[in-house]
């Protein structure tokens, strides 16, 4: 036993005879990051390539001059600013180390998030998009199989907005944070696990909150489904249902600054367990580790988010007066006559096959 013990040390871990032995989670995770991946590949290519990737016409109604200019405003800011913090984040790092750092791959995975975007209206609608933003509909019906809801190709995702928000709005909530979090350690160091995870999922549902509040003013979406009796301004258009700020923010996104923040002795995530055991080159195991925190983020907001949303969307009250043509957009696709917004004893329709 010493003898093994001895040669574990001189080697920086165990023989490789026993290694080989040794469970390797890391396989799982990037197994999974390698599956989602592609699946989000298929889906994209698919609506890219296929008829519904067009412009959703507004309708009738106009849009307030304010809003206009301040679309303009957003359609030039926020990707802006994504491509700034993907420099600071992910680019500088890179050239500095040569390589791409733990802290890198993570905020590149948190970047990518915004395909789960639009799972809220995966089995009925509670979410809308203002069309006269810059889009091309939605990656669902024809693109997304077995999406439910009818019509969510017309959902129209900003394209200047939505992905480049999941770095600028969105991700930065976890970086604030987990900077929140190391000013907190230095003051009080005898903060345990629990009362750090939380810190997490209470400070992100807070700043999601404020955040999603105040781009809700604007007009750019809506949340015309939710649960009046756990929303905040219920029955306005701008109402932010906290099943919404609490799975994505508190859950989801309190996910990912969970993998950021607790790391090993190696500076090393939970998800990287096992990769030290791998027989492949620097490049390989970067790689698998790449693989392994794509599938643990974007495998939370699965299980986290989309899958629990689907009850709340379900089970939402009904939707709030006045929303214009430019936000339904002809999704509202529900009833006996195909044309009412979900809500209590509303039939909810089915397609008759699924793409």
């Amino acid at each position: 036993m010493a003898t093994i013990q001895r040669d574990a040390l001189a080697s920086g871990g165990l023989r490789p005879d026993l290694q080989a032995h040794r469970p390797r989670p890391v396989l799982w995770w990037s197994s999974a990051g390698f599956v989602l991946l592609a699946f989000q590949v298929f889906v994209l290519a698919k609506w890219a390539l296929g008829s519904n990737f067009k412009p959703t016409d507004p309708g009738p109604d106009a849009l307030p001059a304010w809003e206009s200019v301040v679309f303009t405003a957003l359609q030039i800011a926020v990707p802006v600013a994504a491509l700034v913090l993907l420099y600071l984040w992910v680019i500088r790092p890179w050239r500095r180390h040569g390589y791409l750092t733990t802290d890198a791959m993570i905020a590149l995975a948190a970047s990518t998030v915004f395909f789960w975007d639009m799972v809220m209206n995966y089995t009925s609608v509670t979410l809308f998009y203002n069309s006269h933003l810059i889009n091309r509909g939605a990656w669902a019906n024809g693109a997304w199989p077995t999406w439910t809801s009818p019509h969510a190709n017309r959902l129209p995702e900003p394209m200047l907005i939505v992905p480049p928000a999941y770095t600028a709005l969105v991700f930065s909530q976890v970086i604030a944070i987990l900077w929140l979090l190391r000013k907190i350690k230095v003051r009080w160091p005898g903060v345990g696990i629990v009362g750090i995870v939380l810190t997490i999922v209470v400070g992100l549902t807070l700043t999601d909150t404020l955040v999603e509040g105040l781009v809700l003013r604007t007009g750019v979406y809506a949340y015309p489904g939710g649960i009046r009796a756990i929303t905040l301004f219920a029955g306005q258009t701008y109402q932010i249902p906290l099943s919404e700020t609490v799975l994505f923010g508190g859950f989801a996104l309190g996910a990912i600054a969970c993998l950021s923040y607790f790391r090993d002795d190696r500076g090393r995530t939970v998800v990287e367990r096992g990769i030290n055991t791998l027989n492949l080159s620097f490049k390989g195991k970067q790689t698998v580790k790449f693989f392994a925190i794509y599938g643990a983020i974007h495998l939370g907001f699965v299980v986290l988010y989309m899958l629990p949303q689907q009850w709340f969307g379900t089970h939402s009250d009904p939707f709030p007066a006045n929303y214009p043509s430019y936000m339904v957009n002809d999704m509202c696709a529900s009833g006996a006559y195909g044309h009412t917004c979900p809500g209590p004893g509303v039939p909810m329709p089915r397609p008759a096959y699924n793409p």
